[in-house]
């Protein structure tokens, strides 16, 4: 009888330790999926974040240049921007490289308003 009765303990046992380590492999799944979804709403936040800060940005930028342009006949004799215009347009905004063109004819004229990180 003890035979029998050590056998149904390590049958017991080992089915206790199986259970155990199916429980604790299923438990790892879900704390790194739950890991993998945080961090991936963190950056989908922070890039979010980043491209509001860019609109941001190229509002200003256009604002600045906007202020320039009404200062001169843009837009009414001509869609090419003036050299007196052109230097008081920001060079850089937050370290952003800052690029102005217009294209078209009057009364037409497009300006674009362009910021690069180089």
């Amino acid at each position: 009888m003890t035979r029998i009765d050590t056998r149904l303990r390590r049958r017991r046992r080992g089915i206790f330790l199986l259970q155990t380590l199916v429980l604790v492999l299923i438990l790892a799944i879900v704390s790194t999926g739950m890991l993998w979804v945080s961090f991936g709403r963190h950056i989908l936040i922070s890039r979010a974040n980043e491209a509001e800060s860019d609109q941001q940005l190229a509002a200003g930028a256009q604002s600045q240049v906007l202020a320039c342009l009404d200062q001169t006949t843009f837009g009414s004799v001509d869609c090419r921007v003036p050299r007196a215009a052109a230097a008081c347009f920001p060079a850089s905004i937050a370290g952003k490289k800052v690029q102005v063109s217009s294209s078209g004819a009057p009364p037409n004229c497009q300006l674009s308003v362009t910021i690069n990180d180089q």
